[in-house]
């Protein structure tokens, strides 16, 4: 039997949860209520926006045999719900339905697509629609791309693609022009705010969340529940916003120095941390969104110009390009500072 697709069920997932995406949740469910769907859809978007869970609902919606799709009710929504539909084909990187491929592979092979292939070609168990769903469907090597390019010219009644991709770029143009596209966008706050509380996230928390998170709720999830990151923010925030003076960049780079293993971490936070006061200069985030930060920064926040922000992120990218480069991490983190502290001083009183 092939592999079938699983649904986090924390939440009680539902297609109506996606309303807030707008225009592609209402094209979406015109087609599918109309029956005009297509054969093959590519659902893309940034991590943790949701994808995985739009193509698990739309496989429910797909095989359900009520009359209220998706009823939830049926033996069809049942057993898609719990992972177990036998029409619904689960592929991704490392658990192959095919016992021939390795399953340590990072990628999809030819094999895996050529499987899938000769699954979809044969009868359904229910006597419905099959559905199958390719996770990280830009891990495909360009063999398998062609081997599915060939299914998706030749649409085989009844089946349904669901490619599910954080890179369409990686993508055959041949293999894109051939799906409809779903592109999720970043969630509204208060959409993200309401799945935080619903997993018991203080309100403080949730609001210290929403500014860091890119609007996507799976790292908005993520990060609330990291109280490593939250202290390693602390650190961040006290190191490198809240430097004094010159004087003390030799000292805390000698810390961070030690800290090698996070660098990566370390920049994503500092990168964060000024993004943040962007988007309070540019209103999409209210002045308490930056209020741990010293004045300084503060009033860069209110008063600052693009191009200041640019620089600074600038200097995050260098920063990363020479950890590459193989100059010592205790330097890297040196000219970084030196240049927040630059850039701090002219907006302090």
């Amino acid at each position: 039997m092939a592999q079938s697709a699983t649904q986090n069920q924390h939440a009680a997932p539902a297609l109506l949860d996606f309303a807030r995406q707008g225009a592609v949740y209402d094209g979406l469910m015109n087609t599918l209520r109309q029956g005009s769907f297509v054969h093959a859809y590519l659902i893309s978007g940034g991590a943790g926006l949701g994808k995985r869970t739009l193509a698990a609902l739309m496989a429910q919606y797909l095989v359900c045999t009520g009359t209220d799709k998706p009823c939830g009710q049926c033996a069809a929504c049942v057993q898609a719900r719990e992972g177990n539909h036998p029409d619904i084909i689960l592929v991704r990187p490392g658990e192959p339905i095919n016992p021939r491929v390795d399953r340590g592979l990072k990628s999809i092979p030819v094999d895996e697509i050529r499987q899938v292939n000769e699954l979809a070609g044969r009868h359904t168990f229910e006597g419905g629609r099959r559905v199958v769903i390719i996770q990280s469907a830009h891990q495909m090597t360009t063999q398998a791309q062609n081997a599915l390019l060939k299914t998706l010219e030749e649409p085989m009644p009844g089946t349904v693609f669901l490619l599910v991709t954080d890179a369409p770029e990686l993508l055959l143009t041949t293999i894109v022009s051939r799906c409809r596209a779903l592109k999720l966008h970043p969630w509204p706050d208060e959409t993200i705010l309401a799945a935080l509380k619903a997993r018991g996230v203080a309100e403080g928390r949730a609001r210290e969340t929403l500014p860091l998170c890119g609007g996507s709720i799976g790292r908005a999830i993520s990060m609330a529940a990291d109280e490593a990151y939250w202290q390693r923010r602390q650190e961040v925030m006290r190191d490198f916003f809240g430097l004094e003076s010159r004087s003390e960049i030799l000292r805390v780079s000698g810390v961070w120095k030690e800290r090698r293993d996070a660098a990566a971490e370390l920049l994503d936070d500092v990168e964060e941390l000024i993004r943040a006061l962007l988007l309070v200069r540019l209103g999409q985030r209210e002045a308490s969104a930056v209020s741990e930060y010293p004045e300084a920064w503060q009033r860069m926040a209110r008063e600052g110009g693009i191009s200041a922000f640019a620089s600074l992120m600038d200097a995050v990218s260098q920063a990363r390009r020479l950890r590459a480069s193989q100059v010592t991490w205790q330097a890297v983190v040196e000219k970084l500072l030196l240049r927040l502290m630059e850039e701090k001083s002219k907006w302090s009183m």
